[in-house]
């Protein structure tokens, strides 16, 4: 009886080491119908002896993206031999579309058996199926777009409505273009993403809706880019986590909290999904187009605002005019220059454009203005010059002109100034023509350019490398200025600790330009404005009519040979009242372009 029982004792000792000592490696999938963008879960179980082995999942990169790999693992000890239970699940997304292999998967000299699922395409008729196979969590995605034209000309906005399709609880986290030439295309935002509703093969599905603008910046074949939507959806599931809170707690429900505990117990699952690739053929410029500056828009427009309103022009003193340009349907970049054409009676500085780009009723439309000072030279009768464009009409496909007609203005004589001497010696941009010498020369004067002009041949190697050494030496001195400017000129206003001694001192000085500057950053300290670019926009904010009066003597002063008729005495009267005030004005304006040309 003793032997049976050591024998029967043996035969059990042997048998559960045996089946300690057995492993296996299996696999299986969470789904084996994915849509493409979607993502699954291969499950490999293994259950034998300890090991700190992990699977090897190169096999897997050759038709599928690994999101995520997480485990979890049960030991046991039966006879003083530990055996343990390991669990691998991972998220995997298909790389294309159609039937595909899972490969084995090895764990040591263990391997998986291969598995196959279909990656049906991710479109909106493949999104709610009634496949009675599919799991109840199973959910589904899209993605779509619609095009307002699929043959714009070179630079042309076109318009793109990307549809995301949602049935599961889409949480979208990021939507970017694709774009391998970044000089092929131009992309901006079209307003507020919008959703809606669809009812999809009997079934009501969320449609996510995003406008955007693509403005294609080469003629030919091109590639639409494509778009990248990623996200994620969570789903309930049976983690370590949730399963501790469930045996430490059971069932608790706390209604106001629901939502909450769901969040953190719930499996994160990504969605990434992609555009369909598109090739669109984009118009090249119409050969009859002789504009120059190419402006494919659906409409301009050319608006002007005096400053003063109405203008009074008198000899030597300077008069603003805004110039606003309005173009519907291309980015600020597109935008011309405008042409400001000659009147050797009228002297004119434009100042550097400020542009803005906006959406209105679904389309970019962008804002150029450019303030232009006038000067007359001489009293009588004169004209200001027309303002033309040309563009190109994207609803007519014909060219158009857009104008500003010239206007006839009388100039008042000015007793304080030559009117003479102002037209010989005011500034005169680079863009400008000189003024001509009407003064006949002697036969003494033109013998000696003859001769200078013969010399001038002779030395013209020299003077080559003379005129090349030099503009290297301007263009260096230049370059160096501009940064030092750049640095420093967002530094004035914090070493400025008094500004009202400083605009003082800059006017009993005459500095003109100083007083100009120094103005402006008075009226941001004093006002907390800091959108204030120039003087007209000091004179707005204080809304007192002295005080732009004053301002507008400055201005003509700026630009006078010198500041000797300027009166030091009425500006210092003026400003010292408008500083002691401390009267807040009413709320300036930030945008650069006023309300009236929305």
């Amino acid at each position: 009886m003793k032997k049976i029982f050591v024998l029967l004792t043996l035969f059990l000792c042997t048998l559960a080491v045996n089946t300690a000592n057995a492993a296996s490696l299996t696999a299986e999938v969470s789904r084996d119908k994915i849509v493409q963008g979607e993502t699954f879960n291969l499950v490999l179980s293994y259950d034998g002896p300890q090991t700190n082995l992990q699977p090897d999942l190169t096999a897997l990169n050759t038709d599928f993206n690994i999101f995520g790999v997480s485990s979890a693992y049960q030991h046991s000890n039966i006879n003083g031999q530990i055996s343990q239970k390991r669990e691998w699940q991972v998220q995997l997304m298909p790389k294309k579309t159609g039937a595909i292999t899972i490969p084995s998967v090895t764990l040591g000299k263990m391997k998986t058996s291969p598995l196959q699922v279909e990656v049906l395409e991710a479109s909106p008729e493949n999104m709610v199926r009634s496949d009675k196979n599919m799991q109840a969590d199973s959910h589904n995605y899209a993605v779509d777009y619609e095009l307002d034209t699929n043959s714009p000309y070179v630079q042309q906005e076109m318009n793109m409505t990307l549809k995301i399709y949602d049935t599961g609880g889409l949480q979208v986290e990021r939507i970017a273009p694709m774009v391998v030439d970044e000089n092929s295309w131009i992309i901006r935002p079209l307003g507020e993403t919008t959703q809606e509703s669809q009812v999809i093969n009997g079934q009501n599905v969320r449609v996510i809706k995003v406008k955007l603008a693509l403005f294609p910046q080469k003629s030919g074949k091109l590639q639409l880019p494509e778009l990248a939507v990623d996200g994620y959806y969570l789903t309930k599931g049976n983690s370590p986590m949730q399963q501790i809170f469930a045996d430490n707690f059971g069932n608790l429900r706390i209604s106001a909290l629901d939502d909450d505990w769901a969040d953190i117990f719930a499996s994160k699952n990504i969605v990434s999904l992609r555009t369909k690739p598109q090739t669109i053929d984009v118009l090249p410029i119409p050969q009859e187009y002789d504009a120059g500056w190419w402006v494919p828009a659906e409409s301009v427009e050319l608006f002007s605002e005096w400053r003063p309103n109405p203008p009074q022009f008198k000899v030597g003193e300077a008069v603003t005019r805004n110039i606003i340009l309005k173009a519907v349907g291309v980015v600020d970049s597109q935008l011309p220059n405008i042409d400001f054409k000659e009147n050797s009676n009228l002297q004119q500085y434009p100042e550097k454009p400020v542009n803005e780009m906006r959406v209105e009723n679904g389309k970019i439309v962008s804002y150029r203005m450019i303030s232009n000072v006038y000067i007359p030279t001489t009293a009588g009768q004169e004209t200001v010059p027309e303002i033309k464009l040309k563009w190109f009409n994207t609803l007519t496909k014909q060219m158009q002109t857009v104008s500003l007609p010239a206007l006839n203005i009388v100039v008042a004589p000015n007793p304080n100034m030559n009117a003479s001497l102002v037209q010989d010696t005011a500034p005169t941009p680079s863009s400008k023509v000189a003024p001509i010498n009407n003064k006949p020369q002697t036969p003494s004067q033109t013998d000696k350019q003859k001769a200078a002009h013969e010399q001038f041949k002779q030395d013209f190697p020299f003077w080559i490398i003379l005129i090349a050494f030099g503009a290297g030496v301007i263009i260096s001195y230049l370059v160096f200025a501009f940064i030092k400017a750049k640095k420093s000129y967002n530094q004035d206003e914090i070493q400025i600790k008094n500004f009202d001694k400083a605009v003082l001192k800059a006017a009993k000085n005459r500095q003109m330009k100083e007083l100009r500057d120094n103005l402006i950053l008075w009226g941001r300290n004093h006002f907390g404005h800091d959108a204030i670019t120039n003087l007209n926009e000091l004179a707005d904010l204080v809304q007192d009519e002295a005080f732009k009066n004053i301002l507008n003597d400055l201005s003509s002063a700026l630009y006078a040979q010198n500041s000797s008729s300027w009166d030091l005495d009425k500006f210092v009267a003026v400003f010292e009242r408008i500083s002691k005030s401390k009267k807040k004005s009413q709320k300036h304006n930030d945008k650069p372009l006023p309300d009236l040309y929305k």
